[in-house]
């Protein structure tokens, strides 16, 4: 129907819907007007006198009712400029129309807009007009007569004046609806208007290509029959909800055929909901490829709102504050489930949030180092950056937060400074019991370790729960840590430890563990992770620590090399003073081995060369390879090497120093640990000679004379079985000269201030003639042999010069 069709309609049905308009009793508008209606009088019946009687009153009544409806027409047909402006001078003018204007108020609501008359106020007296616009905006009139002299009654509103209401309120509802479809026809979005019903009252251009229906197509129809596939949907369930409680929401939807996204929001109205469509297909294609590239980035990102609110974060956030990106949505940035604390471990102030603090400056904030304790319980160690994202204007849009996970950094560090105590304990200790429980002091001392214990390890013993059982050197960090701890669940662990020489540990999400009732009954004494440390010292065990933490992140590879690096200094030392006590025992016992075993090279080589071979030293240079210095005697060098060489030893031969006459010199030989002496030291003994003579090897040793010698015995022979213990003798170290105290305190020097490295170096130099002059080996020969770059090889030299010689004359100055 076009527009002059309806207004001919409108103005045929006008005496009608007048009539309807007092015949409404009771209709409630809105929470500041009433209606109130008198019973059916004759048009013109009147007790007011104002227009005269009769015909003449009769035709003044219509004339001022024409006269306001072509000022209507004047300011509402066609499209004003402002319908604002045009309703606002209209109702400024109303009361002239009717009678008595002096007391008639009117006011007319367009929509949420209301225009009114300076004086109006509600009466019972209420002439009332209203209809809605296809869009579905509300419009209404009402007028008032505030004339209350006694005796005027009730007002009796005029036929014209109710014809006049009615079809004022009909041209500036056609005037807003005009102007409401045009602006709908200028904006880029498409617009559909539904009533409460959900049908479809009108769609714009816009939303009929977005649709693929025209406007015509669409009037009157369920929004739910037309597309019936977007009942159930996330569709049906926003716009319920914008019905049901007023509210805009919004929902995106794929439009398979035309590959095209659009987002749709949902308004409310009076009566129905107004959605605007947007295409949003670009943005949406930029939205999935930042999406891809957050969620491969190595970092956690996540943004906020101005008043940090969480509105996204990609996976590696969602794994570094433990919370999903469905729980954290509309999340503040201080939420309790996050407990920050600063490097001291002091609670962060909120004042002093890294959020806060930009919200409240506008500055960026980076490489804020701060922990974190996680909703599980668990703690990390975060580096932040947060910066504002502005406006135009300068005001904070958004917030961004960058994260990143320093945990392992900042345990490594926490860690070196926690062994830095130990070290300078194990410097100055002089006996077992100054570093046992002292160790476990300093580890417990700490945010690091809740529980720490040392026992030792008897070697070639089968470990027992006795072996185990918590003793006087045992430490806890507070009276909460359960004690005594079991150390049933820990027997398997500590002999593999024992045996492979490594640290063992379990960890609270290690569900693979291979010791599972351990990490069990570590996790029920409420522990989140514990280790077994091997003290070990050139793959000698010493004893074991045993430490307990409730850090969930604990025993990862890097803290475990640092343990592994620990245990070995806390095993040199050991080492070093069970030799101290063989040095300084009252009693020795000195052992002579005699062997023919061909599975000694050295053996095996003197016997077929008819030779004397002396081993001078043996150092270890890795894992498995040993580089032994020793001296020919009547043999070639050439012809050692070709055994060395030709045979299933794998052996490295370098020469030092040769002779002609008589055949020999010294000579440098890699081994894979196929010595009698390497396994005498093993044991802890003390080389004191080592000759090999037309394949009959002769090596003497010196030991505790408490220490169990049968093993000791039982241990050699099992490597060599060609092997045999011919002397044993007993005696008590004769008093020191003053040169043998020197030496003492060098020997001292050498195995408790040096480094395993500066001791192989050290001596290493020593046998292969670097100190001779002209030098036999050069510093890239022998840094070679122990698989060391020449520079790595002159800085420990250097070092244990100095440390031995320094050690040395402090103590001669003492």
């Amino acid at each position: 129907m076009d527009e002059q069709d309806r207004q001919e309609n409108d103005g045929g049905s006008r005496s009608s819907r007048a009539d309807s308009v007092e015949a409404d009793p009771g209709a409630s508008r809105d929470g500041s007007e009433s209606d109130a209606h008198t019973p059916d009088q004759d048009d013109g019946a009147d007790e007011n006198p104002v227009y005269g009687e009769g015909a003449e009153g009769t035709l003044q009544e219509w004339t001022s009712a024409l006269n306001a409806l072509e000022r209507a027409s004047e300011l509402f047909v066609g499209l004003p400029d402002d319908v604002d402006d045009s309703v606002r001078t209209y109702v400024s003018e109303l009361p002239q129309w009717f009678r008595d204007s002096q007391a008639i108020e009117a006011k007319i609501r367009v929509g949420d807009d209301v225009f009114e008359t300076d004086s109006f106020r509600p009466t019972l007296d209420t002439l009332n007009a209203k209809a809605h616009t296809r869009i579905g905006t509300a419009v209404s009139m009402t007028v008032v007569s505030t004339d209350r002299r006694p005796g005027t009654g009730q007002r009796a509103w005029l036929a014209s004046e109710r014809e006049l209401a009615e079809t004022t309120i009909s041209l500036i509802t056609s005037a807003i609806e005009r102007w409401e479809i045009d602006s709908l026809k200028r904006v880029s979005d498409g617009v559909a208007v539904l009533d409460d019903d959900l049908a479809y009252r009108y769609v714009n251009q816009q939303a009929e290509q977005l649709l693929g229906r025209d406007n015509e197509e669409l009037r009157g129809e369920s929004v739910w029959e037309v597309f019936p596939e977007a009942a159930d949907t996330i569709a049906e369930e926003k716009i319920r909800t914008a019905l049901d409680t007023g509210s805009s929401t919004s929902f995106d939807r794929y439009n398979t055929q035309k590959e095209q996204w659009v987002e749709a929001s949902v308004h409310p109205s009076d009566d129905g909901v107004i959605i605007v469509f947007t295409e949003i297909t670009d943005s949406k294609v930029a939205e999935r490829k930042l999406d891809r590239v957050l969620e491969t980035v190595p970092i956690g990102i996540v943004l906020l709102t101005p008043e940090g609110e969480i509105t996204r974060a990609n996976p590696r956030a969602e794994a570094l504050l433990g919370l999903s990106e469905s729980r954290m949505d509309g999340v503040a940035y201080d939420h309790p489930d996050w407990d920050i604390w600063d490097e001291a471990g002091n609670p962060i102030p909120r004042e002093n949030h890294p959020v806060m603090h930009v919200r409240r400056t506008g500055e960026t904030i980076q490489g804020c180092t701060h922990g974190i304790t996680l909703p599980d319980g668990s703690e990390r160690w975060l580096s932040s950056n947060v910066a504002p994202v502005k406006g135009e204007d300068g005001s904070i849009e958004q917030i961004i937060v960058a994260l990143e996970d320093v945990t392992v950094h900042k345990r490594l560090e926490q860690l070196t400074e926690t062994f830095q105590p130990v070290s300078e304990l194990l410097n100055s200790a002089t006996a077992d019991e100054e570093i046992e429980r002292p160790i476990c002091e300093l580890l417990t001392d700490t945010r690091e370790y809740q529980y720490a214990r040392i026992y030792e390890y008897t070697p070639e013993t089968e470990l027992t729960e006795s072996d185990l059982e918590e003793g006087s050197g045992a430490v806890a960090a507070n009276e909460s840590v359960t004690r005594p701890i079991q150390s049933r669940t820990e027997v398997a662990p500590a002999a593999v430890a024992v045996e492979t020489a490594e640290i063992q540990a379990v960890r609270r999400n290690q569900s693979d563990s291979q010791f599972e009732r351990w990490r069990a009954y570590t996790l029920e004494q409420g522990f989140q992770g514990g280790a077994i440390v091997p003290l070990a010292h050139r793959s000698r065990v010493y004893g074991l620590l045993v430490l307990y933490t409730d850090r969930g992140e604990a025993f990862g590879s890097r803290e475990q090399t640092l343990l592994t690096t620990l245990g070995e200094r806390i095993g040199q030392v050991l080492h070093s003073l069970a030799t101290e006590r063989i040095l300084h025992a009252d009693n020795v016992a000195e052992l002579t081995f005699e062997s023919t075993d061909s599975a000694s090279f050295f053996v095996s080589a003197s016997e077929q060369l008819g030779c004397t071979i002396e081993i001078r030293d043996t150092i270890p240079a890795s894992d498995e390879m040993l580089v032994h210095y020793v001296s020919v005697q009547d043999a070639s060098l050439d012809a050692l090497e070709d055994i060395a060489e030709n045979g299933d030893w794998a052996a490295q031969v370098r020469q030092i120093r040769h002779t002609e006459d008589p055949p020999g010199g010294e000579v440098e030989i890699g081994l894979c640990r196929q010595s009698l002496a390497q396994t005498l030291v093993t044991e802890g003994a003390v080389v004191t000679a080592d000759t090999v003579t037309d394949g009959r090897a002769e090596v003497i040793c010196e030991v505790p004379l408490g220490n169990d010698i049968g093993s000791l015995v039982t241990r050699v022979q099992e490597s060599f079985p060609d092997t045999t213990l011919v002397s044993k003798r007993e005696y008590t170290p004769a008093v020191e000269s003053n040169t043998h105290t020197v030496g003492r305190m060098l020997g001292e020097i050498f195995e408790t201030e040096l480094t395993d490295r500066q001791q192989q170096v050290l001596r290493a130099a020593l046998y292969g003639g670097y100190f001779q002059s002209p030098r036999r080996s050069t510093a890239t020969e022998i840094a070679n042999a122990l698989s060391l770059t020449q520079s790595t090889f002159s800085y420990h030299l250097r070092n244990a010069q100095q440390t031995l010689f320094e050690q040395l004359f402090d103590r001669i100055q003492q």
